[in-house]
């Protein structure tokens, strides 16, 4: 990633705001241009049309390969964003890919869309834990700019190894875990760029143990990775940064915004019953024969007798 990448996302946040108090969006005149007919009469094509001038800012970027799917990643992730500042939409699993098929330029686009459909589908608290690196390593370019030896460079350094191994601790399974770790692989790939001229950058680890985020959707490492999680779940590092939201007030018990107040316990439940069933299953089991041995002494006792 290229202080360019950074500065285009911060322009189309200059073109495009959310206004609490009247519960819409305003926007620059200038993204009319890639609104159906130039009129943005609704909030999707509002956000079809940032998403669509985010894309084509991006390729403008001289350091950057437009065929590279991680910019169509990187405006995907942002407009995870932008949706789940308006209450009123609901981020769910088609809201993305609605909103951008409704834009007629999409075709010109494909390249950017086609490769990352699956990344559309994700929960919007994964969206959010990989916008929030994004921005770290926006914000560690910035801060690195004069030099790397500076407090703020290496705090935001930091920030970024703990947003990323945040990523990684609350990485999905099944059918999204390869595009999560995708998206994930990219975002590191740059943060490395950045310290391949800033040495003194701590490095983005994995926890230990995990030898890549593939390995976890393949299950390799399915058992040792909840036993991390519960050590971060205990020491309150898994929730630090990964349920921060924006402070909105729901408009419906559905909305997704909702979700973050029960995340906790979603996430416990199946760590917790999948470590029971490994290693407590297995003493409930040699108990259970010691039982049955019992009785069969005791049968043959009084056989005996």
């Amino acid at each position: 990633m290229s202080k360019g990448v950074c500065e285009k996302i911060n322009q189309i946040e200059e073109y495009i705001t959310f206004d609490s108090a009247s519960q819409n969006y305003t926007f620059n005149d200038i993204l009319k241009a890639y609104c159906p007919n130039k009129n943005c009469d609704t909030n999707e094509n509002i956000l079809g049309s940032a998403f669509t001038a985010l894309v084509e800012n991006l390729k403008s970027i001289d350091d950057e390969k437009p065929e590279d799917d991680k910019l169509g990643q990187y405006a995907i992730l942002w407009l995870s964003y932008k949706i789940r500042e308006n209450p009123n939409i609901e981020l769910i699993r088609n809201t993305i890919y609605d909103i951008l098929t409704q834009n007629e330029w999409l075709s010109e686009y494909r390249q950017y869309t086609d490769k990352n459909e699956d990344m559309m589908g994700f929960h919007f608290l994964y969206f959010k834990r990989l916008y929030d690196l994004l921005k770290g390593i926006c914000e560690t370019i910035n801060k690195c700019n004069g030099s790397s030896n500076s407090s703020e460079c290496i705090e935001s350094g930091k920030k970024c190894a703990d947003l990323y191994r945040i990523c990684i601790l609350s990485a999905p399974w099944k059918e999204i875990c390869n595009p999560y770790c995708n998206v994930l692989s990219n975002l590191k790939k740059d943060y490395d760029k950045i310290r391949e001229n800033n040495k003194n950058l701590p490095e983005l680890k994995l926890p230990e143990g995990v030898e890549s985020c593939e390995n976890l959707c393949n299950g390799k490492q399915k058992w040792e990775f909840e036993k991390l999680k519960l050590e971060d779940l205990k020491n309150n590092t898994l929730t630090k940064f990964s349920l921060t939201v924006p402070s909105v007030t729901p408009t419906s018990i559905n909305n997704a915004n909702k979700l973050p107040y029960i995340a906790v316990p979603l996430i416990l439940i199946p760590i917790i019953l999948g470590f029971s069933y490994k290693y407590l299953t297995p003493v409930w089991r040699k108990k259970a024969k010691r039982k049955a041995m019992k009785k069969i002494i005791n049968l043959s006792d009084q056989k005996k007798a």
